[in-house]
């Protein structure tokens, strides 16, 4: 017969104290939670038709004339899309950025689709954004311990936010939806080394991708410090002498790409390393500005992307800088300097409080290292701040609120269904925001009229739209803008250039000339300038038109065809027969597919007495483009 168990006797504690109930784990410190697979996809699913029905008016938009021309419609690799060019391209730096995986996808869309419509461009970028809204939820998901909450918030923000749209809608923009494609991949790798707790394929992956986000825009660098924050976040040492080792590859890549993006911006060619298809310029003049105030401009930026997180009303393509008068008076006004207080605050606030809960940290941490390098601090672009910089770093600001509003439901279970529906209505709201905003981004003429209608003074959208305007013909709507621009003291070399190519389209040739001097004297370098102050001077002084084009042949970065042959004419106008074909053989070598070179090229021939060489080209001219009026008068002058 077994003996009848004890009772155990509960053990007072030797101290006389009584015994405390057991605290609760951390709120940072979350229990997994168990959500079924089929669960987890098809909230995926549903994620990725929401942001599809979002972006789905903007495969009708057309490309812009803002750094689509240099990416796509008029880039010399992309005509034709073929090997050569590419191999060509993947060496060349892509207004002043060295980023060939984004190149390499837009040559694959040239060589699949061609130039003409921005339709298979656009849906690349949405293809692209849905993946990236699926990896967001994944990394939220994971972090959170299987939190779905914490997970569609932080994927319906990034998927669904209008400050979203110019990184999607914008051609040019491919790069962000695929460095942060790589990116997060990358983050996601890198966490699944860190709970199998030891070096081995996750690793080995976290920086391959990281290495493709590189070349794909070299803002991937903050990766890096994003890495640490993912060890804190995961319980790690951050400093531990394994976590350093570690990170050795990652951080000897950063070095690598932050280098050469440095030297491409500044204009250079990392050593003699790479090519480039357009040279321009992508930094104002910063000597305006004093750290203070540079200072001042980079808090703006950070709380007016918070600010817009939750109020995105009255967005842009452009948010210029006060006036240069303001600026050197100290008058800028007091919101710049709110700001600096503003981000000094915030940075201090999560790290007092992550004493206690490390989301704080982690959220503004993720936030303030994706966004860090664009705050104008280091250099300065034509505008203070610009939605397409909010793209990755908002996954952290997301993340928070996700954070917040599952503590809210476990602390309050009633205002579960409040939460969800506010969720919804929120989400709801910025899918109708982005529809808006994608509508602006229809095309060039409503991307800039926006903005000149939320800031009627600055100079640069007048300049920017005036040119479209002259591209499109419609010149006098062109003038009107360029005008408006200078009447703001916005004085530009781009100003003068299009007047002076507008008073040229309308016969007005003195005060065309007129104009391009006053471009050249503010750069008396530039060659779009000296080029076409050339071809206005060609028939009233092609003396002088044979000066600018020959510093121009001397100077572009790329042999071009036109210039060859543009001067070729120039010398037919004064009689240098000889130096006129010399011209048109080297046009004609560079673009056999033009008749006019054959055309001219014959009638240098024809009047320096070789008739028979004039009758070749002029039928080579006939060729290339028959019915050619001008070709078949001269064949029939020579009896042909």
């Amino acid at each position: 017969m077994s003996k009848p168990k004890k009772k155990p006797v509960a053990q007072r504690p030797s101290s006389g104290v009584k015994p405390t109930k057991a605290a609760s784990p951390p709120r940072d410190a979350m229990q997994p939670v168990s959500t079924p697979k089929p669960m987890i996809w098809l909230w995926v699913a549903l994620l990725a038709a929401w942001v599809f029905i979002a972006y789905l008016r903007a495969l009708d938009n057309q490309f812009v004339d803002w750094d689509d021309p240099t990416y796509v419609t008029e880039n010399p690799y992309l005509q034709p899309a073929n090997q050569e060019n590419l191999h060509a391209l993947l060496r060349s730096v892509v207004s002043l950025n060295y980023h060939p995986l984004t190149m390499a996808t837009l040559w694959w869309n040239a060589a699949n689709s061609g130039i003409e419509s921005a339709r298979a461009y656009i849906w690349f970028n949405i293809i692209f954004h849905i993946f990236n809204t699926g990896l967001v939820f994944f990394f939220a998901f994971l972090l959170s311990k299987r939190n779905v909450l914490i997970a569609l918030v932080t994927a319906l923000g990034f998927g669904l936010h209008p400050m979203h749209v110019e990184s999607v809608a914008w051609v040019s923009e491919r790069k962000d939806v695929l460095y942060v494609f790589f990116f997060l991949l990358s983050a996601l790798a890198y966490w699944k080394h860190l709970e199998k707790g030891k070096l081995g394929l996750w690793w080995a992956l976290a920086l391959l991708a990281f290495l493709l986000s590189c070349l794909s825009k070299a803002m991937a660098v903050s990766l890096v410090p994003v890495l640490f924050l993912l060890d804190y976040w995961q319980g790690r040492k951050m400093l531990s002498l394994g976590s350093l080792l570690e990170k050795i590859p990652f951080i000897a890549l950063a070095v690598l790409f932050g280098l050469i993006a440095l030297d491409v911006q500044d204009g250079g060619s990392f050593y003699g390393m790479f090519g480039m298809v357009e040279k321009n310029d992508a930094l104002a003049d910063f000597d305006v500005f004093s750290p203070f105030q540079r200072l001042k401009f980079a808090g703006y930026g950070f709380m007016m992307y918070i600010v817009k997180l939750f109020l995105p009303f009255n967005l842009s393509a452009f948010y210029p800088y006060p006036s240069l008068d303001a600026v050197k008076q100290g008058t800028e006004g007091s919101i710049y300097l709110f700001g600096l207080i503003f981000t000094i605050a915030a940075g201090a606030w999560s790290l007092w409080n992550a004493r206690k809960h490390k989301i704080y940290l982690f959220g503004f941490g993720f936030y303030f290292f994706t966004i860090a390098l664009v705050l104008q601090v280091i250099s300065v672009g034509a505008v203070v701040m610009a939605d397409r910089y909010t793209y990755l770093p908002y996954v952290g600001l997301f993340f928070m609120l996700g954070y917040g509003l599952d503590a809210l439901i476990r602390k309050m279970p009633a205002s579960k269904y409040a939460v969800w529906g506010a969720i919804l209505g929120l989400n709801l709201f910025f899918m109708l925001r982005t529809r808006e905003q994608v509508d602006i981004w229809q095309n060039h003429d409503t991307l800039w009229t926006n903005v000149i209608k939320l800031y009627p003074n600055a100079g640069e959208p007048r300049k920017i739209r005036g040119h479209y305007y002259g591209k499109t013909g419609r010149i006098d709507l062109a003038i009107a803008d360029f005008e408006a621009a200078l009447q703001n003291n916005f004085q530009n070399v781009s100003i003068y250039e299009g007047l002076g190519n507008a008073y040229g389209t309308q016969g007005q040739i003195d005060k065309a000339v007129e104009m391009f001097n006053q471009a050249l004297k503010l750069d008396s370098t530039n060659v779009s300038v000296r080029y076409n102050r050339s071809i206005a001077q060609l028939s009233k002084n092609p003396q002088a038109a044979i000066e600018d084009l020959t510093f121009v042949i001397k100077n572009s970065l790329l042999e071009k065809a036109a210039n060859y042959g543009a001067r070729g004419y120039a010398y037919l106008l004064t009689g240098n027969y000889a130096a006129a074909k010399q011209d048109y053989d080297k046009a004609i070598s560079l673009d056999a597919q033009d008749s006019y070179h054959f055309f001219n090229r014959g009638q240098a021939k024809q009047l320096s007495g070789d008739n028979a060489g004039a009758i070749v080209d002029y039928e080579a001219a006939l060729k290339l483009k028959p019915g050619m009026a001008e070709a078949v008068e001269k064949l029939k002058g020579l009896g042909r």
